[in-house]
C-alpha cells in the first residue's frame, strides 16, 4: 500500500498506531535516513533484501507477522520501483506500506510506478467531525453524522465550526488546540509547517527545473 498525502498529515503516526498489530516493525526513513535508500540500490533477491532491511533497523526475525514501513519514498525511485517484488515475492507474513508526500515529483524522472501491484489510499487534514470528536463533543458528533442537530444546538454547532475553519484541519494544530483552546499559541505550530512546505517548494522546485532543462 501506498499513502500519499500532504506533510504533517499523520501518514507517520496513523502506521505507528497501525504497527502495534503486527510481531514486528521495520521503518526505514529514506529522508531523515539517506543511508536507507542504499538498501535497494543492489540487485537481488527479495528475500536477500529483507534480511539487509532486518539487519540495518537492528532487528531479529520472530515468527508471526511483519509490517515493513518505507517513509517518504519519493526519494528513491528505486525503493518505488522495488515495492512490486515485494508483492511477487508472495511472503504471507510480511506486509510493506510506503508513504510519500511529494510523489508527484517523481513524474518527471521516468519512475515505473507498480500499477496493479499496490493499493493506493490518501490521507487527508482532518474534517469537521474529527474536530468535534478531538475537542469532546461526541454526541453533537454523532447527531451530526445523523443529520439531526436540534435548532437549540444550531448556534453552539456554527461557533464550533467556525472555530475549526479558523485552525484548519492539521491534526497537529487541532490536538494542541484540543487540550489548550489558545489560538495564539497555535503560532508555534503553523510557521513550522510553513518553514516545511517552503523547503519542499525549494528543493523539489529546483529539482524538477533541473530536469526539465536536461531534456
Amino acid at each position: 500500500m501506498i499513502l500519499r498525502g500532504s506533510r504533517q498529515v499523520g501518514k507517520t503516526t496513523l502506521v505507528d498506531f497501525f504497527s502495534k498489530e503486527f510481531t514486528t516493525y521495520l521503518y526505514l526513513n529514506l529522508e531523515k535516513n539517506p543511508s536507507a535508500s542504499n538498501l535497494f540500490e543492489k540487485e537481488q533477491e527479495i528475500e536477500d533484501l529483507l534480511a539487509d532491511i532486518f539487519l540495518f533497523s537492528n532487528k531479529g526475525k520472530k515468527p508471526g507477522k511483519t509490517l515493513l514501513f518505507i517513509d517518504e519514498i519519493q526519494n528513491s525511485k528505486t525503493a518505488i520501483m522495488k515495492l512490486r517484488y515485494f508483492y511477487e515475492a508472495k511472503i504471507p507474513e510480511l506486509y510493506v506500506i510506503a508513504a510519500g508526500s511529494l510523489l508527484e515529483t517523481m513524474l518527471n524522472k521516468k519512475v515505473l510506478f507498480p500499477v496493479g501491484r499496490v493499493e493506493y489510499m490518501a490521507v487527508r487534514p482532518c474534517v469537521f467531525n474529527e474536530f468535534l470528536l478531538a475537542t469532546g463533543e461526541t454526541q453533537l458528533e454523532k447527531a451530526l453524522l445523523n443529520c439531526h442537530i436540534p435548532d437549540t444546538l444550531h448556534i453552539k454547532t456554527m461557533n464550533l465550526f467556525n472555530t475549526f475553519t479558523v485552525i484548519g484541519g492539521m491534526p497537529e494544530v487541532m490536538a494542541d488546540y484540543a487540550e489548550n483552546k489558545d489560538f495564539v499559541g497555535l503560532n508555534a505550530i503553523y510557521e513550522s509547517l510553513l518553514t516545511s512546505f517552503r523547503d519542499d517548494i525549494e528543493k523539489y522546485c529546483s529539482m524538477i527545473i533541473r530536469s526539465f532543462l536536461l531534456k
